[in-house]
């Protein structure tokens, strides 16, 4: 089986985590419109100030996550485990690593208690939050990335493999 060295697992996974990031603030954009709009309070002629301070603010702190996220759990994966094993078992990996991130950050909180589950609103207010959105579309990227790139890179190094010799 053909793989490739820690340097080229190092930079799929730093790209994987910039598209991750990418795609978790810009589906985390309503939430930021929302929040400007309520800051302005119909004066709709501050909504471009408020807009601009408060996706300045939500940058940093979602790029904040982002690193928290990917350093201590998604960096040793990528560089220890074989991008074969990655590739091999995409079908798993890529819709259980959202489940695994929601599940962990809402477990170190102490959230995912049952008193928090009784009413509906208070529900809906505990999970639909920008935080929690990108925190799944970041975690589903990273892994989706990080697959396309290690299948793409594992296919062309098979590619050009000299074949085994004919008996």
């Amino acid at each position: 089986m053909t793989t490739f060295g820690w340097p080229t697992r190092l930079k799929y996974g730093v790209l994987a985590a910039l598209a991750g990031w990418l795609a978790g603030f810009l589906v985390t954009f309503p939430f930021e419109l929302a929040l400007a709009r309520r800051y302005v309070d119909g004066n709709l002629h501050q909504l471009p100030d408020s807009l601009a301070e408060g996706l300045v603010v939500w940058a940093a702190f979602s790029l904040f996550m982002a690193v928290s996220g990917f350093v201590p759990l998604m960096l040793p994966l990528v560089l220890l485990i074989a991008p074969a094993w990655i590739v091999r078992w995409r079908r798993i990996l890529i819709p259980g690593a959202p489940l695994v991130a929601f599940v962990a950050i809402y477990k170190r909180m102490g959230l995912l208690h049952f008193h928090y589950f009784r009413h509906t609103k208070a529900l809906r207010a505990f999970f639909v939050t920008a935080p929690n959105f990108f925190v799944l579309t970041f975690a589903l990227m990273v892994v989706w990335v990080y697959v396309v790139l290690a299948r793409r890179r594992l296919s062309a190094l098979s590619a050009t493999a000299p074949s085994p010799p004919e008996v």
